[in-house]
């Protein structure tokens, strides 16, 4: 399995992802499962904010702006 990492600042590598586990902060992972990015959820990436801002993921309808502390805590599997 290629585990996913986050982009460096100024780059990113849009594509589709699967969320297969956590690691890091509990709180970060207690706010992530909260806003329903859930293991085995399937999300895409799609950029970055202006200005090195946070990711741009895109669930479903949904774009959800994450920032790298909190993108770095899911284990991501490329699609």
């Amino acid at each position: 399995m290629k585990k996913a990492s986050v982009p460096p600042k100024g780059k990113y590598i849009a594509g589709d992802f699967e969320i297969t586990g956590y690691n890091g902060d509990q709180q970060l992972i207690e706010r992530l499962k909260e806003l329903g990015l859930s293991q085995g959820l399937k999300i895409s990436l799609v950029g970055r904010a202006p200005f090195l801002g946070p990711l741009l993921f895109r669930l479903g309808a949904m774009v959800l702006a994450l920032r790298e502390e909190e993108a770095a805590c899911l284990n991501l599997k490329h699609l």
